[in-house]
Formats: structure tokens, sequence, C-alpha cells
């Protein structure tokens, strides 16, 4: 048996990495375990961030492939919304080489990271969590860290059950014509409760679109139908691939804590329920779990009742922000093809407009949400779809 970690995270996404690299930073023994070959592949999120993720994690320049200006609200009978930055420096990553600078990161930290090493199982024992891989010995550790995205194997360690709803998800890249803004594009034969997005972005002078769609259903049958209509197909300039596929929670597992073991990021269901959006709500969950994973270990109490303090730091931040993101959304999903070209008309309005650059916020919704519904334009569509 090898000697015991500090910390052994399974899952080198974002949520995993950062957690292994705040922990690490500390002088504790933390390793991080990706069943996938190399860090980055695939590749399940667009990457798009504010300049407030900054403040986290300092996003290196080399990995900004772009930073568009607008995003481009498009209703099924063709109204469209702008929604101009507000001025909080949106990127879109490459997705793969942030995970990477991360990796690397941790490792410059002193921590460890070990790729092609699936774990297959984890059980806890008297004063350690026992991880077992597909080809190594056991690991032993003080303490888990599970940052495995929507896998959701382990939960039941937890004592949780799986978060409700899931969605489903389908995106790719492809060669496109130049671009400037992003699009969302929605309506009941877009995207059932959800949209499909087209983002732009460059790499080695050749452009691109980021491709996908968020949606209850088959996500890549109806990518396929939406990249087939002949206003998105002359865009292209080679055939879409087979995208890849994932599931998106949109509500937090019911305990992300228990003796020895924290979920963060995606593995405790914390998303932004509007948009989907989960890199910075991952490297945050992942902040509160090392804060408290240290002081635990300091303490040398790792029991469910100290790791608690954990998910009352992320709920304390975020739940409130949840809540009402996961109400608007679904006052959104009860709209018709026709209440969302009334409702795309509203956004485009100049009240409306106005309403949106003084309170939009790309992390946090709850403040313009609250303001948008102050506008009878908005209030009386979304009322009306209550009852659909």
């Amino acid at each position: 048996m090898t000697p015991k970690k500090d910390v052994v995270v399974v899952g080198a996404g974002p949520a995993g990495l950062y957690a292994a690299l705040r922990i690490a930073e500390e002088g504790l023994d933390v390793l991080v375990l990706e069943e996938h070959e190399e860090v980055g592949t695939p590749t399940h999120c667009t990457g798009i961030v504010s300049s407030e993720t900054n403040r986290l994690y300092k996003i290196p320049n080399e990995v900004v492939l772009g930073r568009p200006a607008s995003c481009l609200v498009i209703a099924p009978g063709g109204n469209v919304a702008e929604l101009e930055d507000p001025g909080e420096e949106i990127a879109v990553l490459d997705r793969a080489a942030f995970d990477r600078a991360l990796a690397a990161d941790v490792l410059k930290a002193g921590g460890a990271v070990h790729t092609n090493c699936r774990v297959d199982r984890v059980t806890r024992g008297e004063g350690f969590v026992e991880v077992e891989t597909h080809h190594r010995e056991p690991l032993r550790a003080r303490a888990l860290v599970l940052g495995c995205g929507v896998t959701f194997r382990f939960h039941a360690l937890l004592g949780s059950r799986l978060p409700s709803p899931i969605l489903h998800t389908a995106q790719m890249e492809v060669a496109a014509s130049p671009a400037d803004a992003l699009e969302v594009h929605v309506g009941r034969n877009v995207a059932p409760e959800g949209f499909a997005w087209l983002v732009p972005f460059n790499r080695s002078d050749q452009a691109y679109l980021k491709v996908g769609a968020l949606l209850r259903g088959d996500a890549s049958a109806y990518l396929a139908t939406f990249l087939a209509r002949p206003s998105i197909e002359s865009r292209l300039r080679e055939t879409p691939r087979d995208p890849i596929r994932r599931l998106l929670p949109l509500a937090p597992i019911a305990r992300s804590y228990a003796d020895r073991i924290v979920a963060v990021g995606d593995a405790a269901g914390l998303t932004k329920p509007v948009s989907g959006g989960g890199i910075f709500y991952s490297l945050l969950s992942a902040e509160f779990a090392a804060e408290t994973l240290i002081e635990a270990l300091t303490d040398d109490d790792l029991s469910a009742a100290r790791l608690s303090q954990y998910e009352g730091r992320w709920r304390e931040r975020l739940m409130m922000e949840i809540r009402i993101g996961r109400w608007f959304r679904d006052r959104l999903t009860g709209l018709t093809d026709r209440g969302w070209d009334t409702f795309v008309a509203a956004l485009a309005s100049h009240d409306v407009q106005s309403v949106i650059k003084r309170d939009s916020r790309f992390n946090w919704h709850s403040s313009l949400i609250l303001s948008l519904l102050k506008q009878p334009g908005i209030g009386s569509i979304l009322f009306r779809s209550l009852f659909r």
C-alpha cells in the first residue's frame, strides 16, 4: 500500500483541478486522477467566461480564442435582440488548453496529476478513503474530492440522489465563415426547453464556430436539424462531425458532503440554470471546498459535520441565484414560439435594453431577472407562460 495522500481528487476538470491547486498551494499532498488519456479531452463545454473569473484563477492569454462584443438572441419568427457586453470582457476559451493550464499549475504547486486512470471504486475506512483504479494499486487519502462531472457514480457515498432536472447537450466545433457576435436561437422546434448556440472564434487564422444545443430530448438530432437549416448550413465550411454529448444538471444534488468527501462543480449539480454555464460555479465551489478541507485537515477533523461548512459556504453564495434562475428558466420553457417572438421583441425594446445594460452581470442573473419582471412587456409574457 502506497503512503496515504492528504487529498485525492477524482476528475481533472476545472472544479477538480482548481480544488487541487488551492490545496497544493498550502503544501498538502494532493493527487488528481483523470480517466482520459489527456487532460481537457474530450471537451465538454463551450468555454465562455467573464473577467470576474480572473479573481479566482488568472486565465492565461494564450487560452483565449476570442472576445465577442455582443450576443444576438434570435426568436423563431426572426425577431432579434442584441445584448451587448456590459464591460465584463467576455472571453471564449480553448477549454482543453484552459484545463491543461490548470493541470500545469497543480504540478508547479507540488501536486500530481495521473491520466488514463479511471476510478472504479471508492470505500471509506477508519481514518481514510480508499480509491481503486482500473490498473493501479489502491490509493488511500485523508479526504476525497469528487470533481467527476455528471457521471454521479459515487454519489451514494454522499447519501445523495441525482440532481433534477437534467438536460442533454450536444456540441462541436466546425470551420465557418467569420462572424463577430454570439448567437442564441430559441424556439420549440430549435431546442425544447433550451436553446441552440453559435459562438465564433479563430484558431490558426481560420474562422470557426462552436455550435451546440441544450434541451430536453435528443440533443444530437435537434442540433443536426438546426445545422441543416439553409441560413446556418450556408455559413459552414465543412461537414459537421458527430457531436460530443453530455448531461447537464440544472439543480444541486441533495447533499454535497459526507465523512471525508465533498463534491464540486458539475458533480455537485452546480451550474447557472438560465444559461447552463458551469466554469465560474465550478471554480467558486472548488474554492469553498479547498478552504473547508484545508481547515479540516489542519484540525484533523474530516467528519461530515465539519465538511458541512463547505455546503454552507456555497449555498450562502449561490443558492438564491440558483432558485431565481430556476424560476425564470421554468417560465421561459413555458413559452410558445409566438411567446418567444414577443419576448425577444420586448428584450429589443429601448426600455428593456436600458434595464439590461444597467443590471446585467454575466455570472449573477438574479438582479437582472427581478428587474425584468418589473417591465410590463416582460412580466405579462412570463405570467401567461404559467398557463400553457
